[in-house]
């Protein structure tokens, strides 16, 4: 067997064990994406082909340390979505944008936080760091303010078409 065979029979047997230990970890949609990020990574770093078992369960152990990597990075990645959306909300109860009834706010909330996942990579980065505590003019002043003020356009875009518009 070649080495380029080796390693592609490599790949294909631990691409559904990688799933698997993903999704032990994170939502289910992420771990097919986070094994093919894992094997692509594996791929960029080389490795010497198998050529016995030994050689298998290290690949196997390294493969795994660098999938525990992305599985670390992910939950920081959705760790800090959360924090958004707690920062945001807590803004908007803030701001009176929810009422103080418990279950309103509740719908609410269910509503603003469906609305930023909708939004695209850049509105949430932007509204991610006002979240974390940065002015606009910190961001990148021209280009951050306009960004800012098209993210919060379209937030509130989002919230008014699922009836949410924050007015009580």
């Amino acid at each position: 067997m070649t080495d380029g065979a080796a390693l592609e029979a490599f790949y294909a047997e631990i691409r559904a064990r990688l799933v698997r230990f993903i999704r032990a970890r994170l939502p289910a949609d992420v771990a097919d994406d986070l094994a093919s990020e894992t094997l692509l990574t594996l791929w960029g770093k080389r490795p010497a082909a198998p050529v016995d078992d030994v050689s298998v369960r290290r690949l196997r152990a390294f493969t795994y340390a660098i999938a525990i990597g992305h599985v670390r990075n992910a939950e920081r990645r959705l760790a800090t979505d959360g924090k958004l959306v707690g920062a945001l909300a807590a803004a908007a109860l803030r701001d009176s944008a929810i009422s103080h009834d418990p279950a309103r706010s509740a719908v609410g909330l269910y509503d603003l936080e469906r609305a930023i996942r909708a939004l695209s990579n850049g509105d949430q980065q932007v509204l991610r760091l006002l979240a974390a505590g940065f002015r606009v003019g910190e961001i990148a002043p021209k280009a951050a303010s306009m960004r800012v003020r098209r993210a919060r356009e379209r937030l509130r875009e989002r919230l008014a078409a699922t009836g949410t518009d924050g007015a009580s």
